[in-house]
């Protein structure tokens, strides 16, 4: 594989019983209170900021602070930040003024700022030991892989289920688009210009949201195609890097508008396309400015009847937007959720946790292919409750390194809320079986949870995680595809493994309604 493969997983990167409390990162007392000034004030102009302690001094020293600098118009000797852009790349970033043609602070401040981070950066953060025996054996699902086609490896990009024509749609690195129905039937199959990275259903048609460039770019060479009696027609082209994409008649005039989240690079947008008439152009309307938007919902969060839009975003200023929609298609913004960016957010849901009438908000952090890869104890899942007014509190946390999808569903059928969660950068070596993680709810208002894992020879590797009733039997199954392919160091042996698999698709089958044995 090339570079462009190991930096395109970077954008979907741009999860028993345990403790209520988040992880917390230990506060520091300032050894020198300038230093301590200068960071506070510079670091969290863009972002919610790091804490010095959250990342060794290595990664700082290497990774971070070269990075930070080039944003403060600092350029260390030898470090070239927009290293891989072509020309053209790099005079978008230019016309963005991503880096200050002028420092905005001295060099001695700077100096202060670095020293004041390393002083109190600690030298590595150990592993939780805790987390090596708080799994119990997976049995509430059993895993069935599949193979979809001849093509090696498996790198699979999106996975969407259609519960109208119970078929499932899924797109793949090379380009390629299936319609599959279980157990064993490809009902279609097609060419697309670039890797489908979503998929939506409106109602006889399915729209591909197509990526463009896979590695960070600032081109805009991803669209958004429409599907209909087997012919492909581009609605909206040049897309820049989206990810995420919604269709959805947010106004109620029986025109549907499209949602995009065009992740970008250092430069993005969030983006609605919207038109007054049917056989009209769409126009564009940027709803935020800036990189990184990677998830979206569409509901009415205030209870207004207007249709509002919900939407995660990453690569730096890591956040949980509400859209409210106020008027025709006029939306107010309001920031509800914030996340300092080593945590590397990646997935969100929606759900109604508590069960009482309220949208809540679960969030994971786990990217880690970026400029801080070590494992991270405060990588994991977020229960975020909606407490009335637009406010969501964190009310728990499950730790897990490296989780970049989540699931929230009831699939025991007890009347709470459980969650499936896999990891795309588990530690690798003690803890790799948790690259897939059954949460059971136990206790909904403690929030206590059982956590489940399965032990297999191929560990589940997956950048896609999708929920259905696959073979009908009236509970929830679980879909996963084969991502064989891995950005920064992994263990060869595993890498093999991956990469030799036959399988495209794993299905773990809920055994919940299964005939009894």
């Amino acid at each position: 594989m090339n570079i462009k493969l190991l930096l395109f997983v970077v954008l979907f990167l741009s999860v028993f019983l345990l403790s209520l409390n988040s992880f917390t990162i230990k506060k520091i007392k300032p050894a020198d209170d300038t230093g301590h000034e200068l960071f506070i004030r510079h670091c969290s102009v863009c972002h919610m900021l790091a804490e010095p302690t959250s990342l060794t001094k290595v990664v700082w020293e290497t990774h971070v602070l070269p990075v930070m600098a080039s944003r403060m118009g600092i350029i260390y000797p030898g470090f070239d930040p927009l290293k891989g852009l072509s020309e053209e790349e790099r005079k978008i970033v230019a016309q963005h003024h991503i880096i200050p043609n002028e420092a905005v602070m001295t060099d001695e401040d700077w100096k202060k700022l670095t020293k004041y981070v390393i002083n109190n950066a600690p030298d590595s953060i150990p592993l939780d030991e805790r987390r090596l025996n708080r799994n119990l054996p997976l049995k509430n699902f059993i895993p069935q892989d599949i193979e979809l086609d001849k093509q090696t490896p498996s790198l699979f990009t999106s996975l969407k289920y259609n519960e109208s024509t119970h078929t499932l749609w899924i797109g793949d690195f090379y380009n390629r688009v299936f319609n599959w129905k279980y157990p064993d039937v490809v009902t279609a199959k097609m060419e697309t210009k670039s890797p489908v990275v979503d998929f939506n259903f409106r109602n006889d048609t399915t729209y591909f949201t197509e990526i463009g460039k896979l590695y960070p770019t600032e081109l805009s060479t991803g669209s958004f195609v429409q599907f209909a009696k087997g012919n492909q027609t581009t609605v909206l082209p040049e897309l820049h890097r989206p990810v995420s994409s919604l269709v959805e008649d947010l106004n109620k005039d029986g025109i549907p508008e499209i949602v995009v989240c065009n992740f970008g690079n250092k430069t993005g947008s969030f983006s609605l396309f919207k038109k007054n008439r049917s056989d009209a152009k769409y126009e564009e309307d940027i709803l935020l400015l800036m990189p990184g938007a990677i998830k979206i919902y569409i509901k009415d969060m205030d209870g207004d009847g207007k249709k509002d839009i919900v939407a995660m975003f990453a690569q730096g200023d890591e956040s949980v937007y509400i859209f409210y929609q106020k008027d025709n298609l006029k939306f107010r913004a309001r920031r509800v959720l914030r996340f300092p960016p080593n945590y590397g957010t990646t997935d969100m849901v929606l759900t109604d946790y508590n069960h009482d009438g309220l949208t809540d908000i679960i969030t994971v952090h786990g990217d880690n292919a970026d400029f801080s890869p070590i494992l991270k104890p405060y990588h994991g899942i977020r229960i975020n409750i909606n407490a009335g007014n637009g406010t969501f509190k964190e009310k728990y946390f499950y730790p897990l390194y490296g989780v970049t999808k989540v699931l929230a569903e009831d699939f025991d059928k007890d009347g709470d809320i459980d969650l499936v969660a896999t990891a795309f950068f588990p530690d690798f070596n003690k803890l790799v079986d948790e690259s897939f993680v059954y949460l059971e709810n136990v206790d909904q208002d403690k929030f206590t949870f059982k956590s489940y894992t399965l032990k297999r020879d191929v560990p589940i590797k997956t950048l896609a995680l999708e929920k259905a009733d696959i073979d009908g039997d009236g509970d929830m199954d679980i879909i996963t595809g084969n991502f064989a392919q891995s950005p920064g160091q992994v263990p060869k042996q595993l890498d093999d493994k991956w990469k030799a698999a036959k399988y495209g698709l794993t299905i773990f089958m809920n055994q919940l309604y299964q005939p009894k044995k």
